[in-house]
């Protein structure tokens, strides 16, 4: 399979093809994809490759969720036709789904191309009998050793000569199979470099070569065997996850957290030991990095193979650690023998209501049909995870029974409300309620001492009076509401409706314009109580039109864990929209990002002086102002990443040579007045990567013949590069 993605890549990314075509959609299939779902995913593809997220037809990324079948099928149709464009359907499994889709995709255009891959050649046959299928072949000795190689031993070491001979007859046994000299490379990168244990690796490898892929299930056999029984659990709970998936890491380290799986240790919190871990299970080829961040290079989102998804599901079923149904599997989902369920699409009423021994419900995308009377009974549940059940519109009042629940997942559900039995839930650290219309939080919910990540709105957040200290709070995320209908009822039946009062609404019908400034009014104050209460904080996220700064930077500096500040709205500050001095900012901040802050005055010359900062992005109307500097030679010693982001009004950005020491990555994207790059940072020996979007075509000419900068191939995820003479390492991505 590896090899398949890698040459549909570079079709994909190769330039001189791009050039052919108005539009582009790559989609991953997996075994139990619905063409319905498939051609939204494709659509949404296509809608974000254009500068705005209209269609031809008005509809928009958001609102596809919403379409109907014969509505989507209709969209992706008017979306292509007058359009050449160029789909890749990666990892088709039956004829059934390139059926379907053929009957969507249109084919009057002429010049149109449709990239499929699949492990069935069959299929590739019944796609195009004209065309012959292009067959991928076992890699040779020499790349096998290449590749084998690169994942055994660290980068430019030589291979010991102890181990030489040794090494190339275990790449041999690998049969030219990638996955499996992958996984292991990966097993050896682990253990000494010694003739006695790579020996011993050698003899548990008592097979014959066969080229019929078994291989890869030998060596995942003794992979796994390898892992301690902690890394074995959690190798295990990504197995629960959907087919093709990519995997949040950060929800995927909460939910290990909540289980119990990760021991706490004196020098750091179990959210990173959970990190160090998954580090391993790369490090071992057990699962692949889709992305990492850019603050601190850590792993922000992977996704696992379906071969060694599949080892994970049967061992999980094995051992009883884990059951997972797909919607395919309705019959058997009836009869869960262990403590751990994850459901994809559907599920049985009976399912729950037979398993009252539950500690673990995952749910995927949950079509429901009794609401939330399923979870009736389920009192020893320690996560319960409904992400993407928009049919769930309410919660029983028993969930305040279930008292062993550390996780409550609810983003992208269709709830308006929390019952107030949830206050008895004293052992929550997480509680995940994003994109959803919930309102409003009991009273007492900020006395839950146990509370480790927090996402919720606006109302929700000002509805409950802060209580507590709460030294175990690490992420705290507050996004805007969205108004609703309902939301007048909750205000008029809740205690918040007093609060509103108190605080400046006196008509007893509100209006939208009314509960904005009211909560504009009540947040600084709650925000004050909350950084007072919280400094444990290592992740601050607010997203409202109006932030108070003044109340936020002077609490900032006591905030000694806070590493992520994000911000996304207009920053109330005394001074004329003028950031506060550097002393003003938490002290070990690694990450800030502006949206729409509205500065009149040059940040740049408050942010140059923050010690620890890796990663600054600067977007929207961040700064008004049409020149920014960069005046310390000192200034930034530690940046590594800096984007501008529709700065609008920017046309001159000077930097002091000497600045910036540290930059390996620059992203400006549509910042249209911007003359020209600064010329303290054109001639850098560290920027890697300078990444070129929605700019004029006289700025790419600039960069291009001024900085002597030529153009070559990039593969992946850009097809346009452009590389410096002076830095070889440095590329433009345009």
């Amino acid at each position: 399979m590896c090899n398949f993605y890698s040459l549909a890549k570079k079709v994909y990314n190769d330039s001189a093809i791009r050039e052919h075509f108005d539009t582009f959609a790559w989609v991953q299939v997996s075994q139990s994809c619905r063409g319905i779902e498939l051609a939204k995913d494709i659509m949404k593809k296509v809608m974000r490759n254009k500068k705005k997220e209209e269609t031809t037809t008005g509809g928009t990324v958001e609102g596809l969720e919403r379409m109907g079948e014969e509505d989507v099928r209709q969209g992706l149709h008017d979306l292509l036709r007058d359009k050449k464009y160029l789909v890749v359907m990666d990892d088709v499994w039956t004829f059934d789904i390139w059926r379907e889709m053929q009957r969507v995709l249109p084919d009057e255009n002429k010049g149109s191309r449709i990239l499929l891959t699949t492990r069935n050649i069959e299929v590739a046959r019944d796609a195009a009998p004209w065309i012959r299928p292009h067959e991928l072949h076992l890699l040779d000795d020499k790349e096998s050793w290449k590749l084998f190689r690169r994942k055994a031993f660290p980068p430019n070491q030589d291979v010991p000569t102890e181990v030489g001979a040794l090494a190339r007859k275990l790449a041999n046994k690998c049969g030219g199979l990638p996955l499996a000299l992958v996984m292991l490379g990966g097993l050896l990168s682990r253990k000494d470099q010694s003739y006695d244990t790579w020996l011993e690796v050698a003899q548990s490898m008592n097979w014959v070569s066969t080229g019929d892929g078994k291989e890869c299930l030998k060596i995942l056999g003794l992979s796994y065997n390898e892992l301690s029984y902690p890394l074995k659990t959690c190798f295990l709970y990504i197995a629960a996850f959907p087919e093709d998936s990519i995997i949040s890491v950060s929800k995927l380290v909460r939910l290990w957290v909540a289980e119990g799986f990760i021991l706490q240790e004196k020098r750091q919190t179990m959210e990173d030991t959970a990190r160090d871990w998954l580090d391993e299970l790369v490090q071992r080829c057990m699962i692949q990095v889709v992305q990492r961040s850019r603050a601190r290079g850590r792993v922000k989102s992977i996704r696992i193979h379906d071969l060694l998804r599949d080892f994970g599901v049967e061992e999980a079923k094995k051992d009883e650690f884990l059951h997972v149904c797909s919607s395919g599997d309705m019959a058997e989902s009836s009869r869960i023998s262990s403590h751990r369920a994850a459901f994809h699409n559907r599920m049985q009423d009976k399912a729950t209501l037979s398993s009252p021994h539950l500690r673990t419900l995952l749910g995927f995308s949950l079509i429901l049909t009794n609401g939330g009377r399923f979870l009736n009974g389920l009192n020893l549940l320690r996560v319960l995870d409904l992400e993407g059940a928009e049919d769930l519109k309410e919660l029983p009042k028993q969930i305040g029974s279930m008292i062993h629940l550390r996780y409550l997942g609810l983003r992208k559900t269709g709830l308006k409300r929390l019952p107030s039995s949830i206050r008895r839930l004293l052992n929550l650290q997480t509680l995940d309620a994003r994109d959803t219309c919930i309102y409003w939080l009991p009273k007492s919910f900020w006395r839950i001492q146990t509370l480790r990540h927090v996402y919720i709105n606006m109302l929700a957040f000002i509805s409950a009076p802060i209580s507590a200290d709460h030294n175990n709070l690490q992420t705290l995320e507050i996004e805007d509401f969205e108004f609703d209908w309902d939301v007048r009822e909750i205000l008029r039946s809740r205690s918040l409706n007093i609060r509103f009062r108190k605080n400046w609404v006196t008509t007893p019908s509100l209006t939208m314009n009314e509960i904005k400034e009211a909560c504009e009014r009540m947040f600084p104050e709650s925000l004050e109580k909350v950084l007072e209460k919280m400094d444990s904080l290592v992740s601050l996220s607010l997203d409202f039109s109006l932030i108070p700064g003044d109340v936020l930077f002077a609490w900032a500096p006591k905030l000694h864990q806070l590493r992520s500040l994000t911000l996304y709205g207009r920053l109330l500050l005394k001074q004329q929209q003028q950031l506060p001095d550097s002393s003003q900012f938490p002290p070990n901040l690694t990450k800030l990002v502006l949206w729409n802050s509205e500065l009149e005055q040059d940040p740049m010359s408050v942010l140059e002086n923050l010690p620890k900062l890796r990663l600054l992005e600067l977007k929207g109307n961040s700064y008004l102002g049409k020149s920014m500097s960069c005046s310390s030679a000192d200034g930034f010693p530690r940046l590594q990443h800096l984007e501008l982001y529709s700065v609008h009004n920017l046309k001159e950005w000077r930097v002091k040579a000497g600045a910036m020491p540290s930059l390996t990555h620059l992203t400006i994207v549509n910042c249209r007045e911007l003359k020209m790059l600064p010329k303290g940072l054109q001639h850098s020996t560290t920027l890697r990567e300078l990444e070129l979007s929605q700019m004029p075509h006289e700025f790419y000419d600039k960069v291009k013949n001024e900085v002597r900068y030529e153009v070559r191939y990039h593969e992946y995820p850009y097809p346009y590069s452009l590389f410096s003479d002076e830095n070889p390492n440095a590329c433009c991505i345009v």
